[in-house]
């Protein structure tokens, strides 16, 4: 079992209009190998959540109910999640470990990412790209990311598990076979 001070964990999520949103969580040690990857089936809210949610259910789906349920799923101790969408800063108010966003990786999936957005954090250097935690963790965080100095990428696990929800759908949409309903006439 990895030692939960050299892992660090990706989450992100993928809206899709067809299929809905689908998270994942990719668990590395502290080299960028893959230790643990979770992912969910895509979830659908239902026109009255829509409604019900308004602007806040991007916010409710990722950091409080794919982001939560992936996290408890993880099997392998978790040192450090990024992840690079700004909802999911909220799974931290249920979790020990600390959580930072990849500044650069939220901006290439949101847009500039402002200080307003972030109030109350504090910047880390993690393989070359810029992560923002909470000031209470920055000394934790900044001494953990020494101890990743091996870590090739900051923002490249995103696109890993983008790609690897991608396979997982088409997957599934493979393995569903087509109906083939009997005309009249065959009867």
């Amino acid at each position: 079992m990895a030692d939960s001070e050299t892992t660090i964990a990706y989450f992100t999520v993928v809206e899709d209009q067809r299929t809905g949103w689908t998270g994942g969580l990719l668990l590395l040690n502290s080299g960028g190998r893959p230790l643990e990857f979770q992912c969910t089936l895509p979830v659908r809210p239902s026109r009255a959540h829509e409604i019900l949610f308004g602007p806040t259910l991007r916010d409710h789906l990722i950091g409080e109910i794919i982001g939560p349920l992936l996290v408890k799923k993880c099997r392998t101790p978790i040192g450090l999640l990024c992840v690079d969408q700004p909802e999911a800063l909220v799974i931290s108010q249920s979790v020990s470990f600390p959580i930072g966003i990849v500044v650069e990786a939220a901006e290439l999936e949101e847009g500039p990412i402002t200080d307003d957005t972030l109030i109350g954090s504090g910047e880390v250097t993690l393989a070359g790209s810029r992560l923002r935690v909470p000031m209470e963790q920055v000394e934790a965080v900044a001494a953990m990311a020494k101890r990743l100095v091996d870590l090739p990428d900051a923002i490249e696990p995103f696109d890993r598990i983008r790609e690897a929800i991608k396979e997982a759908q088409s997957q599934i949409a493979r393995a569903q076979k087509p109906v083939i309903v009997p005309s009249a006439e065959a009867a």
